[in-house]
Protein backbone atom coordinates (compact mmCIF):
# COMPACT_ATOMS: atom_id res chain seq x y z
CA UNK A 1 0.00 0.00 0.00
CA UNK A 2 1.48 3.43 -0.92
CA UNK A 3 2.22 5.95 1.82
CA UNK A 4 -0.22 8.80 2.42
CA UNK A 5 0.74 12.33 3.44
CA UNK A 6 -1.60 14.62 5.37
CA UNK A 7 -1.48 17.25 8.14
CA UNK A 8 -1.36 16.14 11.76
CA UNK A 9 -4.57 16.47 13.77
CA UNK A 10 -5.32 16.42 17.48
CA UNK A 11 -6.94 13.01 17.01
CA UNK A 12 -3.50 11.69 16.03
CA UNK A 13 -2.03 12.43 19.48
CA UNK A 14 -1.89 8.77 20.64
CA UNK A 15 -0.15 7.64 17.43
CA UNK A 16 2.16 10.66 17.50
CA UNK A 17 3.17 10.04 21.11
CA UNK A 18 3.89 6.38 20.31
CA UNK A 19 6.02 7.41 17.31
CA UNK A 20 7.96 10.09 19.19
CA UNK A 21 8.64 7.75 22.12
CA UNK A 22 9.76 4.91 19.82
CA UNK A 23 12.15 7.28 18.07
CA UNK A 24 13.44 8.70 21.38
CA UNK A 25 14.23 5.21 22.66
CA UNK A 26 15.88 4.08 19.42
CA UNK A 27 17.97 7.24 19.10
CA UNK A 28 18.81 7.64 22.79
CA UNK A 29 17.73 11.29 22.96
CA UNK A 30 15.47 11.01 25.99
CA UNK A 31 12.79 13.15 24.28
CA UNK A 32 9.77 11.23 25.57
CA UNK A 33 6.25 12.66 25.66
CA UNK A 34 2.82 11.70 26.94
CA UNK A 35 -0.26 11.67 24.74
CA UNK A 36 -1.58 14.70 26.62
CA UNK A 37 1.61 16.70 26.08
CA UNK A 38 1.52 15.87 22.36
CA UNK A 39 -2.14 16.90 22.17
CA UNK A 40 -1.19 20.26 23.67
CA UNK A 41 1.00 21.00 20.62
CA UNK A 42 -2.19 21.73 18.68
CA UNK A 43 -3.05 24.62 21.02
CA UNK A 44 0.27 26.43 20.61
CA UNK A 45 -0.14 30.12 19.73
CA UNK A 46 0.31 30.86 16.01
CA UNK A 47 0.45 27.17 15.14
CA UNK A 48 -2.00 25.96 12.50
CA UNK A 49 -1.72 22.20 12.20
CA UNK A 50 -3.51 22.15 8.84
CA UNK A 51 -0.67 24.19 7.31
CA UNK A 52 2.29 23.79 9.67
CA UNK A 53 2.44 20.01 10.11
CA UNK A 54 2.81 16.83 8.09
CA UNK A 55 2.32 13.15 8.80
CA UNK A 56 2.98 10.12 6.62
CA UNK A 57 1.04 6.87 6.95
CA UNK A 58 1.43 3.34 5.67
CA UNK A 59 -2.17 2.26 5.79
CA UNK A 60 -3.22 2.73 9.42
CA UNK A 61 0.39 2.93 10.67
CA UNK A 62 1.99 6.30 11.37
CA UNK A 63 5.56 6.12 10.06
CA UNK A 64 6.63 9.77 10.18
CA UNK A 65 5.50 13.19 11.40
CA UNK A 66 6.72 16.71 11.92
CA UNK A 67 5.77 20.33 12.45
CA UNK A 68 7.40 23.71 12.00
CA UNK A 69 7.38 26.91 14.05
CA UNK A 70 8.92 30.35 13.61
CA UNK A 71 10.31 32.48 16.43
CA UNK A 72 8.16 35.56 17.05
CA UNK A 73 11.03 38.04 16.73
CA UNK A 74 14.33 38.08 14.88
CA UNK A 75 17.32 36.23 16.32
CA UNK A 76 20.62 37.90 15.46
CA UNK A 77 18.90 39.69 12.61
CA UNK A 78 17.38 36.53 11.11
CA UNK A 79 14.00 34.86 11.05
CA UNK A 80 14.52 31.61 12.98
CA UNK A 81 12.60 28.62 11.61
CA UNK A 82 12.46 25.45 13.70
CA UNK A 83 11.44 22.25 11.87
CA UNK A 84 10.93 19.22 14.09
CA UNK A 85 10.23 15.73 12.80
CA UNK A 86 10.65 12.00 13.26
CA UNK A 87 10.64 8.89 11.06
CA UNK A 88 10.00 5.44 12.54
CA UNK A 89 13.32 3.58 12.87
CA UNK A 90 12.00 0.70 10.74
CA UNK A 91 11.17 3.03 7.85
CA UNK A 92 14.40 4.96 7.52
CA UNK A 93 16.58 4.87 4.42
CA UNK A 94 13.69 5.05 1.94
CA UNK A 95 13.64 8.83 1.47
CA UNK A 96 10.80 9.64 3.87
CA UNK A 97 13.04 11.72 6.13
CA UNK A 98 14.32 13.81 3.25
CA UNK A 99 10.79 14.39 1.98
CA UNK A 100 9.51 15.33 5.44
CA UNK A 101 12.39 17.76 5.96
CA UNK A 102 11.82 19.36 2.56
CA UNK A 103 8.12 19.88 3.28
CA UNK A 104 8.85 21.38 6.69
CA UNK A 105 11.51 23.68 5.22
CA UNK A 106 9.22 24.98 2.48
CA UNK A 107 6.44 25.75 4.93
CA UNK A 108 8.84 27.29 7.46
CA UNK A 109 10.42 29.60 4.91
CA UNK A 110 6.96 30.66 3.75
CA UNK A 111 5.96 31.44 7.34
CA UNK A 112 9.16 33.40 7.95
CA UNK A 113 8.63 35.56 4.87
CA UNK A 114 5.07 36.26 6.00
CA UNK A 115 5.71 37.01 9.67
CA UNK A 116 9.14 38.62 9.46
CA UNK A 117 9.31 39.95 5.90
CA UNK A 118 12.62 41.13 4.52
CA UNK A 119 14.78 39.20 6.98
CA UNK A 120 17.21 36.43 6.02
CA UNK A 121 16.09 32.98 7.18
CA UNK A 122 17.91 30.45 9.32
CA UNK A 123 16.68 26.87 9.74
CA UNK A 124 17.63 25.26 13.05
CA UNK A 125 16.77 21.81 14.43
CA UNK A 126 18.06 18.95 16.56
CA UNK A 127 20.66 16.67 15.05
CA UNK A 128 20.45 14.11 17.84
CA UNK A 129 23.48 12.27 19.16
CA UNK A 130 26.84 11.99 17.44
CA UNK A 131 26.64 9.75 14.37
CA UNK A 132 22.85 9.70 14.30
CA UNK A 133 20.79 9.22 11.16
CA UNK A 134 19.39 12.71 11.78
CA UNK A 135 22.87 14.21 11.51
CA UNK A 136 23.53 12.39 8.25
CA UNK A 137 20.21 13.53 6.80
CA UNK A 138 20.79 17.14 7.81
CA UNK A 139 24.33 17.21 6.47
CA UNK A 140 23.09 15.88 3.15
CA UNK A 141 20.56 18.74 3.12
CA UNK A 142 23.27 21.37 3.66
CA UNK A 143 23.04 21.82 7.43
CA UNK A 144 26.07 22.14 9.71
CA UNK A 145 26.47 21.90 13.50
CA UNK A 146 25.60 25.15 15.27
CA UNK A 147 26.15 24.17 18.89
CA UNK A 148 25.66 21.33 21.34
CA UNK A 149 23.51 20.80 24.42
CA UNK A 150 24.60 18.66 27.36
CA UNK A 151 21.91 16.62 29.10
CA UNK A 152 22.79 16.37 32.78
CA UNK A 153 21.15 14.25 35.48
CA UNK A 154 21.04 13.69 39.22
CA UNK A 155 20.13 10.34 40.78
CA UNK A 156 17.98 11.62 43.62
CA UNK A 157 18.36 8.43 45.68
CA UNK A 158 22.11 8.99 45.99
CA UNK A 159 22.21 12.78 45.78
CA UNK A 160 24.13 14.35 48.66
CA UNK A 161 22.21 17.32 50.03
CA UNK A 162 24.72 20.05 50.97
CA UNK A 163 22.51 21.05 53.88
CA UNK A 164 22.74 24.75 53.12
CA UNK A 165 19.75 26.91 53.94
CA UNK A 166 17.83 28.28 50.95
CA UNK A 167 15.60 31.29 50.44
CA UNK A 168 13.77 29.77 47.45
CA UNK A 169 10.01 29.34 47.48
CA UNK A 170 7.46 27.56 45.33
CA UNK A 171 6.03 30.02 42.78
CA UNK A 172 2.32 30.68 42.86
CA UNK A 173 0.32 31.62 39.76
CA UNK A 174 0.59 35.30 40.72
CA UNK A 175 4.33 35.13 39.96
CA UNK A 176 3.98 33.67 36.47
CA UNK A 177 4.54 36.95 34.63
CA UNK A 178 7.40 37.90 36.96
CA UNK A 179 9.15 34.61 36.16
CA UNK A 180 8.75 35.24 32.43
CA UNK A 181 10.24 38.72 32.78
CA UNK A 182 13.14 37.33 34.81
CA UNK A 183 13.80 34.65 32.20
CA UNK A 184 13.75 37.10 29.31
CA UNK A 185 16.25 39.28 31.20
CA UNK A 186 18.48 36.39 32.28
CA UNK A 187 18.88 34.95 28.78
CA UNK A 188 19.12 38.07 26.63
CA UNK A 189 22.91 37.67 26.35
CA UNK A 190 22.70 33.98 25.32
CA UNK A 191 23.08 32.88 21.72
CA UNK A 192 19.96 32.02 19.70
CA UNK A 193 17.70 33.50 22.37
CA UNK A 194 14.49 35.37 21.65
CA UNK A 195 12.09 36.65 24.33
CA UNK A 196 9.18 34.36 25.17
CA UNK A 197 5.91 36.19 24.44
CA UNK A 198 3.17 36.22 27.04
CA UNK A 199 0.72 33.95 25.19
CA UNK A 200 3.37 31.28 24.58
CA UNK A 201 4.37 31.46 28.25
CA UNK A 202 0.77 31.06 29.39
CA UNK A 203 0.32 28.08 27.06
CA UNK A 204 3.39 26.42 28.55
CA UNK A 205 2.15 27.20 32.08
CA UNK A 206 -1.05 25.27 31.35
CA UNK A 207 0.88 22.18 30.24
CA UNK A 208 -0.10 18.89 31.84
CA UNK A 209 3.60 18.27 32.40
CA UNK A 210 4.31 21.49 34.34
CA UNK A 211 5.04 20.90 38.03
CA UNK A 212 4.84 24.19 40.00
CA UNK A 213 5.27 22.31 43.30
CA UNK A 214 8.73 21.24 42.12
CA UNK A 215 9.65 24.67 40.73
CA UNK A 216 11.47 27.29 42.77
CA UNK A 217 12.04 31.06 42.70
CA UNK A 218 13.92 33.66 44.72
CA UNK A 219 11.89 36.83 45.22
CA UNK A 220 13.11 40.16 46.57
CA UNK A 221 10.93 43.26 46.84
CA UNK A 222 8.29 41.59 44.68
CA UNK A 223 10.72 40.82 41.83
CA UNK A 224 11.82 37.33 40.78
CA UNK A 225 15.62 37.28 40.74
CA UNK A 226 16.21 33.57 40.09
CA UNK A 227 14.03 30.67 39.01
CA UNK A 228 14.01 26.96 38.15
CA UNK A 229 10.84 25.73 36.46
CA UNK A 230 10.08 22.01 36.46
CA UNK A 231 8.02 19.56 34.39
CA UNK A 232 7.46 15.81 34.35
CA UNK A 233 7.46 14.33 30.84
CA UNK A 234 8.36 10.85 32.04
CA UNK A 235 7.02 9.40 35.32
CA UNK A 236 9.54 9.82 38.12
CA UNK A 237 11.83 12.21 36.23
CA UNK A 238 11.66 15.91 36.99
CA UNK A 239 12.86 17.97 34.04
CA UNK A 240 14.20 21.46 34.72
CA UNK A 241 12.91 23.34 31.69
CA UNK A 242 14.32 26.75 32.57
CA UNK A 243 16.80 27.99 35.14
CA UNK A 244 18.40 31.38 35.36
CA UNK A 245 19.28 34.48 37.31
CA UNK A 246 18.64 38.10 36.43
CA UNK A 247 21.81 39.77 35.23
CA UNK A 248 21.78 42.21 38.16
CA UNK A 249 21.72 39.33 40.68
CA UNK A 250 24.42 37.09 39.23
CA UNK A 251 27.27 36.06 41.49
CA UNK A 252 25.12 35.72 44.60
CA UNK A 253 24.59 31.97 44.38
CA UNK A 254 20.87 32.27 43.66
CA UNK A 255 20.87 29.73 40.83
CA UNK A 256 22.45 27.18 43.15
CA UNK A 257 19.80 28.08 45.72
CA UNK A 258 16.82 27.37 43.42
CA UNK A 259 18.40 24.16 42.11
CA UNK A 260 19.22 22.81 45.56
CA UNK A 261 15.76 23.62 46.87
CA UNK A 262 14.22 22.04 43.78
CA UNK A 263 16.21 18.85 44.20
CA UNK A 264 15.04 18.59 47.80
CA UNK A 265 11.44 19.03 46.71
CA UNK A 266 11.80 16.44 43.95
CA UNK A 267 13.28 13.85 46.29
CA UNK A 268 10.62 14.53 48.92
CA UNK A 269 7.97 14.03 46.22
CA UNK A 270 9.35 10.57 45.42
CA UNK A 271 10.96 11.45 42.10
CA UNK A 272 13.90 9.28 41.04
CA UNK A 273 15.82 11.58 38.70
CA UNK A 274 16.29 15.26 37.94
CA UNK A 275 17.52 16.30 34.50
CA UNK A 276 18.23 19.46 32.52
CA UNK A 277 19.95 20.65 29.35
CA UNK A 278 22.63 23.30 29.04
CA UNK A 279 24.26 24.90 26.02
CA UNK A 280 27.90 23.84 25.97
CA UNK A 281 28.78 27.44 25.05
CA UNK A 282 26.78 29.05 27.86
CA UNK A 283 28.31 32.48 28.59
CA UNK A 284 27.70 32.01 32.32
CA UNK A 285 29.47 28.63 32.59
CA UNK A 286 26.21 27.02 33.69
CA UNK A 287 27.53 23.48 33.24
CA UNK A 288 30.02 24.09 36.06
CA UNK A 289 27.21 25.31 38.30
CA UNK A 290 25.15 22.19 37.62
CA UNK A 291 28.13 19.95 38.32
CA UNK A 292 28.67 21.68 41.65
CA UNK A 293 25.06 20.96 42.65
CA UNK A 294 25.36 17.26 41.75
CA UNK A 295 24.40 16.91 38.08
CA UNK A 296 26.57 14.87 35.70
CA UNK A 297 26.61 14.65 31.92
CA UNK A 298 24.74 11.74 30.34
CA UNK A 299 24.52 12.69 26.65
CA UNK A 300 25.32 15.40 24.11
CA UNK A 301 22.67 16.45 21.60
CA UNK A 302 23.58 18.57 18.59
CA UNK A 303 21.74 21.50 17.05
CA UNK A 304 22.14 21.84 13.28
CA UNK A 305 21.41 24.92 11.20
CA UNK A 306 21.29 26.12 7.61
CA UNK A 307 21.04 29.65 6.30
CA UNK A 308 18.64 30.03 3.39
CA UNK A 309 20.11 31.89 0.40
CA UNK A 310 18.47 35.24 -0.33
CA UNK A 311 16.21 34.66 -3.36
CA UNK A 312 17.08 38.14 -4.62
Amino acid sequence: MPTTWRPMTADDAPALAALFNTVAEADGTGDTATEQVVAEIFAMPRFEAADDSFSVWDGADLVGAGFVTVRDVAVDGRAMVVPEGAIHPDRRGAGLGAELLARLERRGIELAHTRLPGLPVRLRTSGGLQGSSAQRLLEQAGYAPGNYFLTMEVDLATWRDPGAETVSVQPGPELSEAVREAHNDAFRDHRNFSPIPQDSWEHWGRSSAYRPRLSRVVVEDGRVLAYATASEYEPGTVHIDLVGTRREARGRGLAKDVLTSGLRAARAAGMSTSELEVDSTSPTGADRLYTSVGYHEVRVVSRYQRDVPDPR
